[in-house]
């Protein structure tokens, strides 16, 4: 990859569209504004979040210092391997992560204890800039693709190098960046890409974006996909939640209505095979865990949350539906199941992370709505790894073939497991491309000690 071009011709020419953005986000803030207030005083942790927002992040001492970001919860799992292999590469420098949704924020602070974790800024007004100064990053490392204009452009005005890892952009992104082709200098504002695959590498280019600041390095979250078996924890699972050697099924990361789905469905299934099923829903958002209950309550379900539960987890009733209610757990819970199924597919929202279960040798259905991970689904169809339905109508049917076959369920196991160890290395790939850049911000890494070149 080449060196950027100069940052001040970049900055010249995005001052007409930052300044229809910024106007843009002023009349999105002023709609917003009434609900901004009701939560601003009824909500304590929204108070404590909106502030961080605004880029009132704890000032940090200077020092040499990597900035690394990604979304939610996907992006920062996903960032773990690459902040592992800087660290290693340069030990003495400080590596701040930071999140955009409360979910992403919490699951960092639990996954990078002794690092420094903050909220990214709202990208308006001198919010980014003020966190730029607060964290005095020598370089940030932009998980995906987060094209933010305020947040580059203050980059940008600070020489503060920008690099995207991970690179992905979506089909419906790719058309509105498109017809707004004329008006994009942010992506001027970034000096390398690390994309995933040669899809995006292709839109970028259309979008004008130099060929040697892009680069194909394969998608960092197989890296992050364990294959060594089930967590700790889902063998204890499993035995509470199949003591009497009945089959179980996991649901996570439902949207709207797909927990009533899944437990009617269930229900049809299991009188079929004639032999119980344990039903556990696992939310996308813990939140919604009452109305999951209130809404399964009215089927007559018993609804056991898990949250309440404690450590002595009581005997299951024959029926009794396990609702995780908690950030963490649900990789626990797919090591402890028969069949994975994978939400946000069955609604319009783009499905979920269906690697994880995957990896873990379960047997993985889900809906038809995937697109926020259509590289994934191509490459686990492709080899016949898991099940996709059409739509509702065909979930009786799949959760019934599955179920009912142990030898097809161990088949698609071991396919999604071969398929994922064959794709992993991305990490690897990012840190060489990127390594110049490290090297250039924050200094040169330590020479090998005699042991490390043993």
């Amino acid at each position: 990859m080449s060196a950027a071009a100069p940052v001040r011709p970049r900055l010249l020419r995005g001052l007409v569209p930052l300044l229809a953005y910024q106007g843009i986000f002023l009349l999105a803030a002023v709609v917003w504004f009434p609900v901004l207030l009701w939560r601003l005083a009824f909500d304590r942790r929204y108070r404590a979040s909106f502030r961080a927002r605004t880029g009132r992040v704890p000032p940090l001492p200077k020092a040499r210092r990597v900035w690394v970001h990604g979304v939610s919860v996907g992006e920062v799992k996903n960032l773990a391997r690459l902040v592992e292999a800087v660290a290693a590469r340069h030990p003495d420098v400080d590596i701040v992560v930071s999140a955009t949704t409360p979910t992403g924020f919490d699951l960092a602070r639990r996954l990078y204890p002794g690092r420094t974790v903050v909220q990214y800024p709202l990208d308006f007004g001198i919010f980014p800039g003020r966190a730029l100064d607060r964290v005095q990053p020598d370089c940030v490392l932009l998980m995906e693709l987060e094209i933010w204009p305020n947040f580059l452009q203050a980059a940008a005005r600070r020489q503060v190098p920008v690099a995207v890892v991970n690179g992905r952009i979506s089909e419906r992104s790719f058309r509105g960046y498109r017809l707004a082709r004329g008006l994009l200098p942010q992506f001027e504002w970034i000096e390398h890409y690390c994309v995933q695959d040669a899809t995006y590498r292709d839109r970028l280019l259309a979008l004008g974006v130099e060929p040697a600041r892009i680069a194909v390095t394969g998608n960092m979250k197989y890296d992050g996909v364990s294959l060594r078996g089930a967590p700790a924890g889902s063998a204890a699972l499993r035995r509470w939640l199949a003591f009497d050697e009945r089959l179980v099924l996991v649901c996570g990361s439902t949207h709207g209505r797909e927990e009533e789905w899944l437990f009617d469905a269930l229900a049809r299934v299991s009188r079929r095979l004639g032999r119980p099923v344990r039903l556990v829903l696992v939310p996308r958002h813990p939140e919604r865990a009452a109305a999951v209950v209130e809404a399964l309550g009215a089927r007559g379900a018993e609804v056991l949350r898990w949250s309440m539960l404690g450590e002595s987890r009581p005997a299951l009733g024959e029926a009794a539906v396990v609702l995780v209610d908690t950030i963490g757990h649900l990789e626990s819970f797919y090591g402890a199941c028969d069949v994975a199924f994978v939400g946000g597919s069955l609604v319009p929202h783009g499905g979920q992370n269906m690697l994880e279960p995957a990896a873990l040798g379960r047997a993985v259905v889900f809906g038809p709505h995937t697109w926020n991970f259509r590289a994934d689904v191509e490459l686990l169809l492709g080899v016949r790894a898991v099940v996709q339905i059409g739509g509702l109508d065909e979930l009786d049917a799949a959760l019934e073939r599955l179920l009912g076959d142990q030898a097809l369920r161990a088949e698609l196991g071991e396919r999604a497991v071969a398929l994922i160890r064959g794709n992993q290395g991305a990490t690897a790939r990012t840190l060489e491309l990127i390594a110049p850049l490290l090297d250039r911000c924050v200094g040169d890494p330590p020479p090998p000690t005699a042991r490390d070149g043993a």
